[in-house]
Parts: C-alpha cells; structure tokens; sequence
C-alpha cells in the first residue's frame, strides 16, 4: 500500500511538472511575439530621417531631385526645412523645393513655395528666379480657354510685374512671352463667348463681345476674326457704313491674316469663306 501511494504521488507531480513546462512554453510564445509586434509599431511610429545632420537632409534632397525622385526630394527638403530652419543653404534648399513642386506638377505648392522664397528673401541674389517661378506656375495653372480663368488673369497679372520690374534682362523677356500667352487665351475665351452668341444668332450681344476683342486683345491673331464677324453682322443689319469701316480696318491693319485674304475680291463686306473659331466654339465656353 506505501508503493502504491508513493507511486500515484510521483505520477501527480510528474502531470503538473509537464502542465507547467507547457504554460510557460505558450507565455514565452506570447511575449515574443508581442515584443516584436512593440519594436514594429515603435520603428513605424519614428519619425522619418531620425537622426540626420542638416547637410546629410539638404544633400539627401537635392540627390533625389537630380534623379527626379520628387517625392523623396520633397520629403527631404521639407523635413529639412521643419528642423533646421536656420541651415545656412536655406535659400537654394527651397529653390529646389519649389522645383520639385513644379516638375511634379504640384502647381498650387509651387506657387506657395516661390511666394514664400520672394517674399522672405527679397535681396537675395536669385529673387528673380523666384518671381519667374511664381509667373511660370501661375501660368501651369492656366485652364483650357472654355474654363473659367482665374489663374490666367493671375498669371498675367505676376508676369506683367516681373517682365516690368526686369526690363532688358533675360527674365524679363521670359515674362513677357508668357504675358502674350496668357493674354491670347483671354481672348480666345471672350471671342468664345462672342461667337456662342453670334451662332445663336443674338448678334445684339455678339456685337459687344466683338467689339470688346478689337479693343483689348488688337494684337492678337483673335482680333482679325472678331472683325471678321463684326462685317457678317453689319451686314445682316444693313449697316453698310459699320461694314465698310470694319472692312477696310481688317484689311489695313490685319491684310495677311486669313479674314483678310477671305473677303470677297470687291471688298464690299462679306467673306467668300468666313472662317471658325480655332477654339471650336460651338458650346456656352463657360
């Protein structure tokens, strides 16, 4: 009976000695796998480029957009610019910011950026660079002529300041060539709206429009097809002293434009082929 008893007594010590070896088994299991599930969420949660020295961001950056990974050279940059704001390359680091904006088409930041850059750093060397930027992404944003046009408005607004306040330099001429773009799609859009009217034939509000282009966009290649219509609704109305007057302009003052050469050989008003508009305004442009 002693045997006996020792023996069940040894077995019962035994299944608890297993019951706990497995225990503890499952909880080491446990904790591992919640201390690597810890350092995940704790690596994830650091924030990006810990650690880095000014110059190791502002290098980091500018590598990144000659290879023209925008994104990479933004993150850089802009980190950069959150830490260290007094890193002393901080102009031509914001420069490059501001690029990478554009060339990614990120048109609105650029504009925010180049902003920034004239406005804090109006001595510096490469403000006009600044100011060229701003006019060139200004203008990026300018809408097809059919939309409304904001952005073309600004953009020629920015672009007539610097071309003016840079007469005779290089940037100056470039704000200019935009100046002319920007103007040309302002008046592709009120011709638009004109000739919505003139193919409705609402010539009473066609003619307004008309007239307006001649006055304000003369130099354009728009003008010459707003006398053009001008001539078709003076002569609808018997107006002939109206259509001989906007004849004789377009031939003076337009006579290799397409209009010109369209009028019918006697010049008494009327085209032989009157032309449409290059836009295809056949809809309301707005």
């Amino acid at each position: 009976g002693a045997v006996l008893t020792r023996g069940a007594s040894g077995s019962a010590g035994a299944g608890r000695f297993r019951r706990a070896s497995r225990f503890f088994r499952r909880a080491s299991r446990v904790l591992a796998a919640w201390g690597a599930a810890w350092w995940a969420a704790t690596c994830a949660s650091a924030p990006p480029y810990a650690g880095w020295t000014a110059e190791e961001l502002y290098e980091h950056g500018r590598r990144a957009f000659a290879d023209e990974d925008w994104d990479e050279a933004r993150r850089a940059l802009e980190r950069l610019m959150l830490t260290f704001p007094g890193f002393e390359e901080v102009v031509d680091a914001r420069h490059t910011l501001a690029k990478a904006f554009f060339a990614d088409e990120e048109y609105i930041s650029a504009v925010s950026e180049y902003t920034r850059i004239a406005q804090t750093y109006p001595d510096d060397e490469r403000t006009s660079e600044a100011w060229m930027g701003l006019c060139r992404s200004y203008a990026a944003l300018s809408p097809h002529p059919q939309r409304d046009q904001q952005y073309t408005l600004q953009a020629r607004t920015t672009c007539q300041n610097v071309a003016q306040d840079y007469r005779g330099e290089p940037v100056g001429d470039s704000a200019r060539a935009v100046v002319m773009e920007m103007h040309a799609k302002l008046a592709e859009k009120s011709y638009g709206e004109g000739y919505f009217y003139f193919q409705r034939d609402i010539l009473e509000s066609a003619e307004l429009i008309f007239l307006n282009v001649v006055d304000i966009f003369a130099e354009t290649g728009v003008a010459p097809r707003a006398m053009a219509r001008l001539i078709e609704i003076y002569e609808e109305w018997g107006w002939d002293e109206q259509q001989e007057e906007f004849t004789a302009r377009l031939l003076e003052s337009y006579p290799e434009s397409p209009e010109a050469k369209a009028l019918d050989p006697n010049g008494q008003g009327g085209l032989a082929a009157p032309g449409e508009p290059s836009q295809g305004w056949t809809t309301d442009p707005g």
